[in-house]
């Protein structure tokens, strides 16, 4: 008989497993035989109270409850939901589904005692006009405490001197840190923005970062900046006023929130980053209880329907996607053309700091583009289009040419940056696919290293033409792009977002 190998050892483990467990299964039933009934465990090892499941039950069906509402606000007319189409509803459920999956995972793991950076969004965490670009994080934090970010990036030559084109592995383009108060949406009603709900306590970012030759950083976050401290630091907690009611309180963050932008999607990774509280280190963390949980499952009970709902109206009403809701004669955002670069109305929780915006709608026919021409006597640190659908989410970043940088796209031989958005592949350079969506949102964002209030701003033009006459609008000498080629294209967005989100 030959030795036993490893390999026909490990063949016996499941069918020893078995053999033992099935013996315990008949041990069982013959106790069951005996007895008649299902012996008990011990109450010194399993201690149920009355209250237990009645608690949970009640949590339970809120949370049903809970989802049946978000299903209305999908599409009952009080919630002013877009109107869509076969794609488009199937699209909002997923949305839905999405802001579930995200409120399960932050209300169960982040814990300020204990913090850790989770991934706000992602491929299905798509919502509030996510830039396509970037790598959202955020870790829970109490303003009264203190805290520590380690981080470490590749070459950070760009964060030093703006200059594209570095190879290799490289930082990303930009990185922002910002301790706010909250994000919007978890009333389901805009005057939350009015009062101040959502704040920023505190930002820095790249340009500002003490990073050492081997690219490595702390930063420190606290109520108050250590007398002594010298490095990269944050306020947790600050005396602001609401600029709407001119009230003065005290903002407490509750969130510190990170991007890492990506630009040059071939070459920059994401950083290895870390979050500590000083006062946590080694401690262990309590057992969940009967009551938190409970509290939990109401609150993303109320929390889905409100997120919906909340976008929603953002897009009915301070968006005018539909129509013109306020009856003023004109739309806030022009439909297939562009507004010029400003400050966004929701900059003080979500929007990025520093960064401006400049928007439109486009509505477009399968044979039809819009033209997006981008003049800037600046060129800007980071520049990039993205799309929206009617939910506000971006399409399909990963296998389709949906969004484009600065890096992506160069400045024209005649100074200007040409962005052409289409159902259609127009075989030139500065494609934004649509991915087969006839309406939604455009954006562009910005991002200068100079005071923005202190330089000329970017010139913006679009223009609807067919496909056809497009060559009528860009320069001669617009570089073509085979089908080989921009298969290429996609091949690099494919391995980027992979690596970007991977969850492993």
């Amino acid at each position: 008989m030959s030795k036993p190998t490893i390999r026909n050892l490990l063949t016996l483990i499941p069918f020893t497993l078995l053999l033992h467990f099935s013996s315990q299964l008949h041990a069982n039933e013959q106790l069951h035989n005996k007895n008649g009934h299902d012996e008990q465990p011990s109450h010194d090892v399993y201690q149920l109270s009355d209250e237990t499941m009645p608690t949970l039950d009640n949590a339970w069906q809120a949370l049903i409850d809970g989802l049946i509402k978000a299903r209305e606000t999908l599409v009952l007319p009080e919630h002013f939901p877009p109107a869509v189409s076969d794609r488009g509803l199937a699209e909002g459920y997923r949305y839905m589904l999405g802001h579930l999956n995200r409120s399960i995972e932050f209300e169960f793991r982040a814990d300020p005692q204990f913090p850790e950076f989770f991934r706000s969004m992602n491929m299905l965490r798509k919502w509030t006009g996510e830039n396509p670009d970037a790598m959202y994080l955020k870790a829970p934090i109490d303003s009264t405490g203190y805290y520590k970010i380690t981080a470490k990036a590749a070459n950070t030559k760009e964060w030093k001197t703006s200059i594209r084109g570095v190879k290799g592995p490289k930082a990303p383009r930009l990185v922002t840190f910002q301790t706010i108060t909250d994000v919007p949406g978890h009333t389901g009603e805009l005057a939350e923005m009015a009062e101040c709900k959502s704040q920023t306590v505190g930002f820095i970012n790249s340009f500002e970062l003490d990073v050492d030759k081997k690219g490595r950083f702390e930063l420190l976050i606290g109520p108050k900046k250590p007398e002594g401290y010298k490095g990269s630091f944050l306020l947790s907690k600050k005396l602001m006023t609401c600029a709407s009611t001119k009230v003065e309180a005290i903002a407490n963050a509750r969130w510190v929130a990170v991007r890492e932008i990506f630009s040059d999607w071939e070459n920059e990774v994401p950083l290895m980053m870390d979050i500590t509280r000083l006062d946590s280190i080694g401690k262990s963390r309590p057992p969940i209880t009967v009551e938190q949980v409970a509290e939990k499952i109401h609150y993303i009970a109320e929390e889905i329907p409100n997120q919906v709902r909340f976008w929603n109206l953002l897009m009915e009403f301070p968006l005018e996607m539909a129509r013109d809701a306020n009856n003023d004669g004109k739309r806030n955002l022009a439909v297939n053309g562009i507004f010029d670069p400003e400050l966004p109305f929701t900059a003080g929780g979500v929007a990025g700091a520093q960064q401006i915006y400049s928007s439109g709608i486009f509505e477009l026919e399968d044979d039809e583009a819009l033209v997006i021409k981008i003049t800037s006597p600046v060129e800007p640190y980071y520049i990039a289009i993205q799309l929206n659908n009617l939910w506000m989410e971006g399409p399909d970043q990963q296998n389709y040419t949906s969004s484009l940088t600065g890096h992506q796209l160069p400045v024209a031989s005649d100074g200007s940056r040409y962005f052409i958005i289409s159902k259609q592949d127009p075989g030139v350079q500065g494609w934004v696919a649509t991915t087969g969506i006839k309406k939604g949102f455009h954006a562009f964002r910005f991002v200068f290293r100079e005071d923005f209030r202190e330089i000329e701003l970017p010139t913006t033009a679009a223009y609807l033409v067919k496909l056809n006459d497009l060559a009528s609008i860009l320069p001669k000498d617009t570089p073509i792009v085979s089908e080989e080629e921009r298969r290429k294209e996609i091949a690099i967005r494919q391995k980027h977002i992979k690596l970007r989100w991977r969850a492993f």
